[in-house]
């Protein structure tokens, strides 16, 4: 079993992308600057005017949409915002156009970032198109999700079929020995980012350093973890009665298999331990199983199995 702490605590640390820039004036370079893929560092700086290489660059200033209902954007306002914008990922749409995902960050008035813990990162997205050897601004998405702790969350390009894409995000953290990762995978179509994620689940959580026996409890099923990912410790009074609660760390992989024309189903596979309030006594019931969504009319839904990880 994974753990899922020291999950959480990679999932905060920012992704920086690297590609290799393609450009060149002279014609015995043109073939070979039409297939190369443009560094982040150019896009952004087309995105956002006066950005470069420097800290003090990366403080912009936006206009930022007011909030879906339901929306969870601790941190954030509608309208004029000072940010600090870094390139997530660059994706290809076709050999002539790529898509820039960037990540937006409150950056307060010494252009340092300006995140609590339940601030969301504002993902954004830009669409470029070729031109000869030069790239140009063809689209302004903005803003299509928030997501993440902290500020920050984990971007990645996911293939959901042999012409579909996707844009995967996680995130994790914890409170009070409780800790959990998340994920949302967003479409890419026709040049844009669906706003409405095709799904959302929890990936991975624990409550082994919420009470004083869950450690104890979940042994011989729960692996060493690393110092830095380990919660400050709690007295042996703290968390109640063993009876009155579950003990649990659940981690998780999954996968979607791009090979068909309509996006893959996502497999999961869960494994970890779970000691339930009524059973304290017996050792921990392990957890090994395996869960199916499959794709339909933009959102994806489970046909077998179920997510055994607790809400926290």
């Amino acid at each position: 079993m994974a753990n899922v702490q020291q999950r959480s605590a990679r999932l905060c640390a920012a992704l920086v992308a690297a590609a290799v820039l393609g450009a060149g004036a002279a014609s015995s370079n043109a073939s070979a600057a039409a297939g190369a893929q443009p560094a982040p560092e150019q896009l952004m700086a087309l995105a956002f005017p006066g950005w470069a290489e420097s800290p003090a660059a990366h403080v912009q200033t936006v206009s930022l949409p007011a909030p879906a209902p339901g929306a969870f954007r601790d941190g954030w306002n509608a309208g004029q915002a000072r940010v600090i914008a870094e390139p997530r990922l660059v994706l290809r749409l076709d050999p002539g156009q790529v898509m820039l995902i960037a990540g937006l960050i409150p950056a307060g008035e010494d252009g340092k970032p300006a995140a609590g813990q339940l601030t969301p990162m504002a993902l954004a997205s830009y669409r470029f198109e070729q031109h000869g050897a030069n790239w140009i601004l063809a689209g302004h998405q903005g803003v299509f999700a928030w997501r993440g702790f902290n500020g920050t969350a984990q971007v990645r390009a996911v293939a959901l079929s042999a012409q579909r894409q996707g844009i995967g995000v996680e995130y994790g953290s914890c409170w009070d020995g409780y800790c959990g990762t998340w994920m949302a995978l967003y479409e890419v179509d026709k040049g844009a980012v669906r706003r409405e994620p095709a799904v959302e689940m929890a990936l991975s959580g624990s409550n082994a350093d919420s009470a004083a026996d869950c450690t104890r409890r979940l042994q011989p099923l729960l692996k060493p973890r690393a110092p830095e990912a380990a919660q400050p410790a709690v007295s042996a009074s703290e968390g109640g009665r063993p009876e009155t609660h579950d003990c649990y760390a659940i981690d998780s992989s999954w996968t979607i298999d791009p090979s068909r024309d309509q996006p893959g189903d996502i497999v999961v596979r869960y494994q970890g331990a779970m000691s339930r309030a009524e059973a304290w006594l017996a050792s921990p019931m392990p957890v090994d199983q395996r869960q199916v969504l499959r794709y339909g009319s933009g959102k994806y839904r489970a046909v077998s199995g179920f997510n055994p990880v607790p809400p926290i």
